[in-house]
């Protein structure tokens, strides 16, 4: 997902432009050259790293920890697998032109149909706070520096290294703010009974938007999403898994 949020950073710095999210730059692909061939190895990418983040967050194959901390990191992962799997099948989708609904209307309806469930509210309010804790997980670890058990600093050079740790704790950052902005629209919905009032990445991104400097804000979240994505390149070179 972070790979492809630098919309968030053009929304900032042009008037005209509007955050669109994920979803909205994948179709934001469609006019471009060779936009069909980028779509079709994005969505299957994403699908596959899905399908690896599933992988780490229901067996042993990366170190995870013990505990709360632990459990939550194995959830944020699930969270990221099912986001990746959605923006997989949406590339999919746009390559054979499949109609799509607003992703912000897709994640009201959800919310609508949790709510319509016995407890619904608390089921709501549950996933919000689960939210709001992979997002201070997220904040602990840019603190201390906790970026990748399996990634290899020592085959970096120091300025490398440096980078790297810059990289990851400006990334962390970023996705821990829009993890909680996102927990916070979900708990309010589930405390005012208005599944309305839920957004996901892209209202939440627009709601930033119309904020009392919401462009500054939007400015900085889309430089913390490109680092997230430059560290993610670093990692495929660096991270190295032992069985």
């Amino acid at each position: 997902m972070a790979r492809l949020r630098p919309r968030a950073l053009t929304a900032s710095l042009d008037p005209q432009a509007r955050a669109t999210g994920s979803q909205g730059a994948l179709h934001h692909l469609t006019s471009q050259a060779f936009g069909t061939g980028l779509l079709l190895a994005l969505g299957l990418g994403l699908i596959v790293d899905a399908l690896w983040q599933t992988v780490r967050a229901v067996t042993a194959a990366d170190r995870a920890g013990s505990g709360l901390s632990g459990a939550l990191e194995r959830l944020g992962w699930l969270g990221s697998g099912l986001m990746h799997l959605s923006l997989g099948v949406a590339a999919w989708q746009l390559v054979r032109d499949v109609p799509q609904g607003p992703p912000a209307s897709r994640t009201k309806a959800w919310t609508a149909v949790v709510m319509a469930l016995p407890l619904g509210r608390g089921l709501v309010a549950l996933a919000a706070l689960t939210i709001l804790a992979v997002a201070g997980v997220m904040v602990v670890r840019a603190g201390r520096a906790a970026l990748d058990p399996w990634l290899d600093l020592t085959q970096m050079s120091p300025r490398l290294r440096i980078l790297t740790t810059v990289l990851g704790r400006v990334g962390l950052a970023t996705r821990a703010t829009v993890y909680a902005i996102i927990a916070i629209f979900l708990l309010f919905a589930a405390v005012q009974a208005d599944p309305q009032v839920a957004r996901g990445v892209t209202g939440t991104l627009r709601a930033i938007r119309l904020e009392r400097d919401g462009a500054l804000i939007l400015a900085a979240l889309g430089i913390g999403f490109v680092a997230n994505g430059a560290l993610e390149v670093i990692r495929a070179r660096y991270r190295q898994i032992v069985p």
